[in-house]
C-alpha cells in the first residue's frame, strides 16, 4: 500500500510539475509582457495565437514607453478595439471566421486574446485567474501603501508594506528596488566610506556624497540610468547607442597629487608650470593605465569593501552628461586649466579639459557592450582615455569624445579618477 501511495504522489507530482514547466514557458516567451498582464498571458498561451507566432507586439506594437513605465502611465502604441480586432484577424482569417464566414466583430464568440468563447464558465470562473487577480489587487493595495509611507519618510513602514507586496507577486522589480532603498535608509552605512550630509538619492536610497575611509577622497553619486551613448561627430564614436548604468559612485575631483603620494609614496607627476597652483592639490598625471592598477590594489587592499576601478567609459560618458543628457550641454567654456573647478549637476569636477582621464575599457567599436570582454583586466590592447585635455582642441571637450593610447605609457596630462560600485549586498 505504501509502495501505491508512493507512486500516486510522484505521478501527481510529476503533473503538477509538467504543467508549471509549460506554463513557465508560456511566461518567457511572451517576455516582459507577463510582468504584468499575467492573465492576458495565460489567455494567450491557451489560444492559437501561440502557435501561430502572434505575440504581444504583433497587435500593441514594440511599445518601449509602456514597458519601461512599468505603472500604466504610457500606453501601448495600438490599443485596438471592437472592429479594429477584426481588421488584425483578417490577417490570419482574409475570408472570416473558419465556422461562421462573419468578418465584423469576432469578439462575438472569441475573447481578443484568447481563440475560445468567453462565455464559457472556464473562461470566468477559472480558479487559478481568479487567484492572480486577487493577489494582484493585494499587491497593488500594498504597493500604494508603501509610497504613502516612504512620503512620510517612515522607512521601516515601507519596507514592511513593499516585503508583504512581494510576498504577493515576487518577481515585480519595481517593488524590489524600493524595498532596497528604504532598507538603505533604514541603515545609510556603506563599507569603506563615510556618509558626507545628509542628502540621499530618493531612487536608489543611496547618499549622494561620500568620503573613502581613511583617505579624505569624496566622492558623489551617479544614479544610474540610460542614456544614448556615442555621437554622430566622431567615427570612432558611432553609431549612437542605447546603454544602461548601474548606480556608481565617482570621484568629485581627480585624483590628486597629495592623494597620489601617500598612497604610493612618490609623485610622478611633471612640475608645475609658473602660477599653477601648489603641486599637492593638482591632479596627477604621467601615469599608465598600469600604474593605476597598481594604486587601485594598493588602495583595496587597505579599504573595507574594496571595489575600487578605474570608471568603464559608459559610466564616465554618462557622468559627464550629467546623468544621461545631451553632450552640447557638458561641453566646458574657455579659458581652462589643468585642474580646473568647473562642476557639472552631479557636483563632479573637471571632468572635460583638465588632464585626460583612464577609463577601464579596451578601445573596442560600438555598440558599448560591457559583457564582451572589454572590461576584461588582463585582456591584450589600447585602453580609453575621456574628457579631453587642458592643451587639446575644443572639439575633444566633448564627453562623446574617445583617445586611445598603450596601458603602459606615461604621458604628461593623463591622469585618473577614482570610480566604485556599490557595495555589494547594499
Amino acid at each position: 500500500m505504501a509502495r501505491l501511495i508512493s507512486g500516486i504522489i510522484l505521478f501527481l507530482c510529476a503533473a503538477a510539475g509538467a504543467a508549471q514547466t509549460v506554463e513557465d514557458r508560456q511566461f518567457k516567451e511572451a517576455g516582459v509582457c507577463a510582468r504584468c498582464h499575467v492573465i492576458s498571458v495565460v489567455e494567450w498561451g491557451m489560444s492559437h495565437h501561440r502557435q501561430a507566432g502572434i505575440a504581444c507586439t504583433s497587435c500593441h506594437g514594440p511599445s518601449p514607453g509602456h514597458v519601461k513605465d512599468e505603472r500604466n502611465n504610457i500606453k501601448p502604441e495600438r490599443l485596438p478595439r471592437g472592429t479594429a480586432i477584426a481588421g488584425l484577424c483578417a490577417g490570419c482569417h482574409a475570408s472570416g471566421c473558419p465556422k461562421t464566414q462573419q468578418t465584423a466583430s469576432c469578439q462575438d464568440c472569441h475573447h481578443s486574446h484568447a481563440l475560445v468563447d468567453p462565455k464559457k464558465p472556464a473562461m470566468v470562473s477559472d480558479s487559478h485567474l481568479d487567484e492572480i487577480s486577487a493577489r494582484w489587487s493585494r499587491f497593488a493595495e500594498l504597493e500604494r501603501r508603501g509610497e504613502e509611507l516612504v512620503k512620510a519618510g517612515d522607512w521601516r513602514g515601507a519596507s514592511d508594506a513593499y516585503r508583504q507586496a512581494l510576498a504577493q507577486k515576487p518577481a515585480d522589480r519595481q517593488a524590489t528596488e524600493r524595498l532596497k532603498m528604504c532598507e538603505r535608509r533604514l541603515n545609510p552605512s556603506l563599507p569603506g566610506f563615510e556618509v558626507i550630509g545628509k542628502e540621499f538619492d530618493s531612487q536608489t536610497g543611496l547618499p549622494l556624497h561620500v568620503r573613502v575611509a581613511g583617505s579624505g577622497i569624496s566622492m558623489a553619486l551617479v544614479p544610474g540610468g540610460e542614456f544614448e551613448m556615442g555621437s554622430e561627430r566622431f567615427p570612432a564614436a558611432k553609431p549612437v547607442h542605447t546603454v544602461r548604468v548601474e548606480p556608481f559612485y565617482l570621484g568629485q575631483y581627480e585624483l590628486t597629487q597629495a592623494e597620489w603620494k601617500s598612497l604610493m609614496g612618490s609623485n610622478p607627476s611633471a612640475p608645475p608650470a609658473a602660477g599653477q597652483p601648489e603641486p599637492d592639490r593638482m591632479p596627477v598625471d604621467q601615469i599608465s593605465w598600469e600604474d593605476c592598477q597598481s594604486l587601485l590594489k594598493k588602495l583595496n587592499d587597505g579599504v573595507p569593501g574594496s571595489g575600487f576601478r578605474l570608471p568603464t567609459e559608459a559610466e564616465w560618458e554618462f557622468a559627464a552628461r550629467a546623468g544621461g543628457g545631451t553632450p552640447e550641454a557638458a561641453v566646458p567654456q574657455e579659458p581652462r586649466q589643468m585642474g580646473n573647478q568647473e562642476p557639472n549637476a552631479l557636483g563632479l569636477f573637471g571632468l572635460m579639459g583638465s588632464v585626460w582621464e583612464w577609463s577601464s575599457s579596451l578601445y573596442r567599436p560600438y555598440p558599448y557592450v560591457a559583457l564582451d570582454g572589454r572590461e576584461e583586466l588582463d585582456a591584450p590592447g589600447l585602453r580609453v582615455l575621456r574628457g579631453g585635455g587642458y592643451a587639446e582642441w575644443k572639439d575633444w571637450l566633448d564627453p562623446a569624445a574617445r583617445h586611445s593610447e598603450r596601458p603602459n605609457r606615461r604621458l604628461r596630462g593623463n591622469g585618473m579618477r577614482l570610480a566604485r560600485s556599490v557595495p555589494a549586498g547594499l
